[in-house]
């Protein structure tokens, strides 16, 4: 992990562990509506692209669509081409800090510090994001899991994109659209790189 990332992940840790004393509750909650720094998540993923670039993989991707999967194995620069939708919009404090707040807290259910972020208020109509959470390993410091959601209304539908990335593991893009009337439509593209799991 580069030292920039390393360094913003001891800083939140640093402000969690401040803000509270020891506690035995399933999820330890931090105030954040005045948080300065949002983690860089366009940057972190960009970073886990590049690592990318020079590592002897063949991914493969499933495609999970109307109860049915299907798999083929992708070019190593085809990463970074499926990954596009977790690279818009730039998510850092300079661009989000005005628009999103941050909640964090510690879930032992699930071993991870957790940083939450939610509007503040409504949004721009050019801003589709509309949530985001980062898990960090309590004991590494490092980021384990970003989970992104969209949302866009697109001719009478409505479109949710959930965008899930496992550092150095895989990412995966869930589609549900919700058509009046109709029962959604679910579409799930994983993308996996490593299989010691």
């Amino acid at each position: 992990m580069h030292n920039s990332f390393r360094f913003l992940l001891f800083t939140f840790l640093a402000i969690f562990i401040s803000c509270h004393s020891a506690n035995t509750d399933q999820h330890l909650r931090i105030s954040s509506n005045d948080t300065v720094n949002i983690f860089p998540v366009t940057s972190f993923l960009k970073a886990q692209l590049k690592s990318l670039d020079s590592m002897p993989v063949t991914p493969l991707k499933i495609i999970t669509e109307n109860g049915k999967s299907d798999s083929l194995w992708l070019k190593r620069e085809d990463l970074r081409i499926h990954a596009t939708p977790f690279l818009t919009p730039l998510i850092d404090s300079t661009t989000m800090i005005s628009l999103f707040s941050e909640k964090s807290f510690l879930d032992q259910t699930i071993n991870a510090f957790t940083f939450s972020y939610d509007p503040k208020t409504k949004l721009p109509d050019s801003v589709n994001l509309t949530h985001w959470d980062v898990y960090m390993n309590p004991q590494t410091k490092n980021i384990d899991r970003i989970y992104m959601v969209k949302e866009k209304n697109d001719s009478n539908a409505n479109i949710t994109t959930q965008l899930t990335w496992v550092s150095n593991k895989w990412y995966s893009i869930r589609t549900i659209t919700q058509l009046p009337n109709a029962q959604p439509r679910i579409k799930e593209e994983k993308i996996i790189w490593n299989f010691d799991d």
